[in-house]
């Protein structure tokens, strides 16, 4: 088989742009899987690479959880017009998130949230500014509290409270929300960002 192409279950042979292409224009679960499945060699051998020092245990721990995000995100803002390889951008994607997450560990204690601007899990320093992080999680709560659309406390929950302060996988937090995996990355997102706006006014 012809690397960064697969095989459905019709029979037919998928590009990687083309799967893309699914997942923006109709946000295809099934295409969204197989690239998942497809490239999460890559995602793991360059967080591997980047995070080898035993001291970056949990930060590779935590990265290996975003494996579903990233490849999503990767796939999002792709420009196949540029005529670089899926493979090649995901591999570049994660290259920085990787150096960004270890360029801002030496700053401050990162708070794991998805960004899907710029594809990277902002620390608290980016996402409280000028206020602390008591103010910065007290907002985070009240937000949450708030908040109408009861699908977004659900995903919070599950994706932050799991066991051992580890991040719950999109695939499973998706199959109990009986939603696509970029469903629940988008509402996940919107939040984060409505979040973000109204830190600007505190």
């Amino acid at each position: 088989m012809e690397k960064g192409k697969g095989y459905s279950k019709m029979g037919s042979v998928h590009s990687d742009s083309t799967l893309i292409s699914k997942i923006k224009s109709d946000n295809d679960e099934e295409s969204l899987l197989e690239l998942i499945d497809r490239h999460s060699g890559i995602y793991h051998s360059m967080v591997n690479h980047f995070m080898s020092n035993p001291y970056n245990a949990v930060d590779k721990n935590q990265l290996t959880d975003e494996k579903e995000s990233t490849i999503y995100s990767s796939a999002m803002n792709y420009d196949p017009d540029r005529k670089t390889k899926f493979s090649t951008h995901l591999a570049n994607q994660t290259k920085w998130k990787c150096l960004n997450l270890l360029n801002k560990k030496k700053r401050t204690k990162e708070f794991f949230i998805d960004d899907e601007t710029n594809y990277m899990e902002p620390s608290c320093e980016s996402f409280i500014g000028n206020i602390n992080k008591e103010e910065a999680f007290s907002l985070f709560e009240k937000s949450l509290n708030e908040e109408k659309d009861l699908r977004v406390k659900k995903i919070i929950d599950m994706r932050y409270n799991g066991v051992h302060n580890k991040l719950t996988p999109w695939r499973l937090i998706a199959e109990k929300m009986e939603m696509s995996i970029q469903g629940c990355i988008n509402i996940h997102n919107r939040f984060i960002e409505k979040i973000k706006q109204q830190q600007k006014y505190v």
